[in-house]
């Protein structure tokens, strides 16, 4: 066994690197701030009824001018959000009177008491979205339903987990939700979508569904962060991209995951997604899976997998019109050799020879360092020449804290197959966890790859196989 410490990767910025997020975007601009691609203003649409529509702009507003963080110690995890400043973000949100579509009480109250409320409420915003998203100069929507429409769902049948491989492990239960029923609805729209909860623009510091307590909010300087760059992101910017080495060969990043139907009792079938340096992803969904007799776990079979590895390079030349010398594919449960001879397969179709087969998964393993903090981002422990464990989550010295609520887990990584060196690969996890748009915190507990896979399950589980054919392809609409 071989114990290292990984520097925490840099990422790029329109003027230059960072170890942060928000302070590489505060002092250089976001990656393609010149880029003329991105729209100058931001064509925002917004739903809600008029209590959260007025609460929505009357925060964009505030946020427009800036907000100082109120943090006095732990000033680089909690900074002041700058605004949205022609040197920051080179654009602005606009939210004009004829993109805003009012939900009545009248409407709203009668499907809050029809049969099924929370299908008939997504029903209820979805007609006002359709609506908004086939104008023009409207880039991005807004919607702000209230507390009640967020809570509906929550106390349903329990579903299995989207993740299969962990749901031993993690024991959560899938259960509708209004987010993933919307999303699901709305892949057909011209423009992404963007929730928001009334207590991140009514700044109220603890989350409540009912009487239950669910956690405490972040602080408003940080939900802007979030907020904003996640918005900028859906309308067609990059906020941060990895720092390419010039000696690194092009690298396709795919996340391969799975999840069951809503009635627990349908074939699994597996999603996929196709990444670039720059964070881009492209939504490709795979075949039939099945339950391995010994080891319980989603497995493709040999032709399922090569057609989906197909399909993703086919979208990944479509949208650079190259093809990349390099597949790394991450997935949550171990490759058997059926998934091998099929990938393997599809990489030779497409002329690829450097492939990297990379199962991932939360470890048992723990490690402990002296004092009260739990180890470092980017402890790695090296098995073999092949597996190890790698803490994604940790003590942050950058932070110079913990910013964590629970001791993190490691996450455990195998490589299946291929020839890169196992650190190697624990650093390409350390990097793609900092390509998250939805959270400008960069110590994210996961690699991209499979926190999309997994979120694009949760949203694809809703989707019928009639409406297939017509959903949107990027990831940028399933957030």
């Amino acid at each position: 066994m071989k114990l290292h410490l990984l520097d925490e990767p840099m990422i790029q910025f329109c003027g230059g690197i960072h170890v942060d997020i928000r302070a590489g975007i505060a002092k250089f601009g976001v990656f393609d701030k010149t880029n003329s691609l991105v729209p100058n203003p931001i064509g925002v649409g917004l739903i809600g009824t008029s209590t959260t529509t007025a609460g929505v702009r009357a925060w964009l507003d505030r946020c427009r001018r800036g907000l100082k963080s109120e943090e006095k110690k732990l000033t680089q995890l909690r900074p002041s959000f700058p605004g949205m400043q022609d040197e920051v973000f080179g654009t602005r949100f606009e939210v004009s009177d004829r993109s805003i579509r009012t939900i009545s009480r009248q409407d709203l109250d009668t499907a809050l008491k029809a049969k099924g409320p929370l299908v008939r409420a997504v029903e209820v915003f979805m007609d006002h979205a359709r609506d908004i998203a086939s104008r023009t100069g409207v880039h991005v929507l807004i919607v702000a339903p209230p507390p009640e429409v967020f809570a509906l769902g929550r106390s349903t049948g329990s579903q299995p987990d989207a993740d299969l491989d962990e749901a031993q492990e993690e024991e959560v239960s899938y259960a509708w939700n209004f987010h993933d029923l919307f999303k699901a609805r709305a892949l057909g729209l011209a423009v992404p979508s963007q929730l928001v909860r009334p207590d991140t623009y009514g700044g109220s510091s603890t989350r409540h569904l009912g009487k239950q307590r669910v956690g405490s909010l972040q602080d408003e300087a940080t939900r802007a962060w979030n907020f904003h760059t996640a918005l900028y992101y859906k309308a067609g910017g990059v906020p941060w991209r990895l720092v390419r080495q010039s000696s690194a060969l092009a690298t396709c990043y795919v996340g391969a995951s799975f999840y069951k139907s809503l009635d627990g009792k349908r074939v699994l079938t597996s999603v996929a997604q196709v990444f670039d340096e720059r964070g881009e992803g492209l939504i490709v969904q795979g075949g039939n899976a099945h339950l391995d007799k010994d080891d319980r776990s989603p497995h493709l079979g040999a032709n399922d997998a090569r057609t989906l590895l197909s399909s993703g390079l086919a979208s990944y030349r479509r949208e650079h019109r190259t093809m990349p010398a390099r597949v790394l594919l991450h997935k949550t449960s171990h490759f058997n050799q059926d998934e091998i001879a099929g990938f393997r397969q599809a990489a030779n179709d497409h002329q690829i020879e450097v492939v990297d087969l990379v199962s991932v998964r939360r470890g048992s393993v723990r490690l402990f360092r002296a004092g009260a903090a739990p180890a470092l981002r980017g402890t790695t422990l090296l098995y073999d020449d092949r597996a190890g464990i790698i803490y994604l989550k940790g003590t942050v010295p950058y932070f110079q804290t913990y910013p964590g609520a629970y001791v993190p887990r490691a996450l455990e990584f195998s490589r299946d197959d291929g020839e890169s060196e196992p650190l190697d690969l624990a650093k390409e996890l350390l990097e793609l966890s900092k390509l998250n748009f939805n959270n400008t915190q960069f110590d994210s507990g996961d690699p991209i790859t499979v926190r999309a896979a997994r979120r694009v399950g949760d949203i694809l589980k809703h989707v019928t196989a009639s409406a297939e054919s017509s959903i949107q392809s990027r990831f940028r609409y399933f957030t």
